[in-house]
């Protein structure tokens, strides 16, 4: 029997859990059965196994069992910006602004003990940014942990950061790095940005043999960098990005998306069929396959196999945005930000969309890791106004609505460990009378008529379209 589904919200009342969505219909959420946890307004996250969560105070980090709601350790963190957990879920990082009491008393980056809240080891980590964070990161299996130095990487034990460093990356200016997942050898990525006429770099290295990259690349454009391994660590999509467009083409500035081999035998450009930006890119969790999204509205989506070969095009529409469901058989190709919310609901076994759908003002949105449910909620600040969620079947049928008559700053689905819930195919009516692609298309205007010349004989009747859509193929 597969386990429940859990809610962490967090409003303007504070942060509680509500049960649900059922496995079956009408798919209720236990929110008749909500379970408070504390008034902070902070932040809150899961760890990566759903067992705990640490709940952010003004004076303390709480950290919560998510079965029974009960506080499992308390760790008196004032003023805590942020935390994370380690991939294991065995270690808890928190980030507070440095003072000259922190400096003397060992640093405000700390390791704790996530069940316990035991202080294990600290660093003095002046300045924050949220884009780099976590500034300390583990390997999956939290052997080898990594953290960001002016001219390189300092490695540690993953079990015994206090043991001092036992490895260096040398890569001068360095501005953001990450580790591979999956098993050993654990692979290294690094990026320096461009400056004057010096371009940019990416490196990756191969654990313990820091000493020469397995592969070095040079790139001019290249201001920002953002890594996405693949989930087996075999591979790694670089996109890099730049903000102003030497064509002058785009407002967003100008990107590029390299494929680099876990091994550093193999890079290249991917082989992308249509100009403009790279709006996003992500990895089937089966690590054998990636969707791009790319190119001038409206955006096309293409899935690569491991070879950057084109196996199938998701044709263009309204996007910006890749989620695959946990278990890699659907996904929702959606349209945030400056879309107004279209969300796209494909079977990509099948390689068929089960219906196209909108949820307008939709600032986060994720799956369920059953993979059988989709997430949207409108946040405050980003909205201030109709705060709450929706919760959608995979073949975006929504199930449920809730509004909420405070401000909202969170929801999140509780993780689960892999395999706690089975990969179920979608049922043969699935997507029926839910939606079609024409809902989320723009509406083609006719060409402009001059007024005198409306409604007379000879009126030109062309149609003119700025944004020619193309079917999946």
């Amino acid at each position: 029997m597969s386990i429940a589904h859990q809610l962490a919200v967090r409003e303007q009342k504070g942060c509680s859990l509500i049960a649900g969505p059922s496995h079956s219909e009408p798919y209720k959420l236990g929110d008749d059965a909500r379970k408070p946890l504390s008034d902070t307004k902070l932040d809150l996250v899961y760890s990566p196994d759903g067992s705990l969560l640490a709940v952010i105070g003004s004076d303390a980090v709480k950290v919560y069992d998510t079965k029974t709601g009960s506080v499992s350790a308390s760790i008196s963190v004032a003023n805590c910006a942020i935390a994370s957990f380690s991939p294991r879920s065995t270690f808890l990082l928190t980030w507070e602004r440095l003072t000259d009491e922190l400096q003397a008393s060992g640093g405000n980056l700390r390791v704790w003990e996530a069940a316990t809240g035991k202080f294990l080891s600290g660093f003095s980590q002046k300045n924050f940014s949220k884009d780099a964070w976590p500034y300390i990161k583990w390997s999956s299996d939290e052997m080898v942990a990594a953290m960001r130095i002016a001219d390189g990487l300092h490695l540690y034990s993953g079990n015994d950061l206090g043991k001092g460093v036992i490895g260096k990356v040398s890569h001068e200016k360095i501005t953001s790095f990450s580790m591979s997942p999956g098993a050993a050898p654990y692979k290294l990525a690094t990026f320096a940005p461009e400056k004057g006429d010096k371009p940019g770099s990416v490196k990756l290295f191969a654990y313990p043999n820091l000493s020469t990259p397995l592969s070095s690349k040079t790139m001019f454009r290249a201001n920002d960098c953002e890594f996405m391994w693949s989930p087996t660590g075999s591979a790694c999509l670089v996109k890099v990005t730049t903000d102003v467009d030497a064509t002058g083409k785009s407002y967003y500035g100008e990107s590029k998306l390299t494929y680099m081999s876990g091994d550093g035998k193999t890079d290249g450009s991917v082989p992308l069929s249509k100009d403009g930006p790279i709006h996003d890119a992500a990895w089937s969790p089966s690590g054998k396959e990636f969707v791009v999204v790319y190119g001038f509205t409206p955006a096309k989506a293409t899935l690569f196999d491991m070879k950057c070969k084109p196996v199938f095009d998701y044709g263009t529409g309204s996007r910006n945005t890749v989620l695959w469901a946990p278990h890699g058989r659907f996904l929702v190709l959606g349209g945030f930000g400056n879309i107004s919310g279209n969300m796209e609901f494909w079977d990509n076994n099948r390689k068929k969309q089960l219906s196209a759908v909108k949820a307008p003002g939709s600032t986060n949105y994720s799956w369920s890791p059953c993979s059988r449910f989709f997430l949207t909620a409108t946040l405050f600040p980003r909205l201030r106004v109709d705060n709450g969620f929706k919760v959608w079947k995979y073949d975006g049928r929504q199930v449920h609505m809730q509004e909420s008559n405070e401000e909202m700053y969170q929801v999140t689905w509780r993780p689960a460990t892999e395999g706690a819930f089975p990969d179920r195919p979608s049922s043969p009516n699935a997507g029926q009378n839910v939606g079609s692609p024409a809902g989320v298309k723009e509406e083609v205007k006719g060409a402009y008529v001059p007024p005198h010349l409306r409604g007379k004989e000879g009126e030109t009747r062309k149609t003119l379209s700025f944004h020619a859509f193309e079917e999946a193929k």
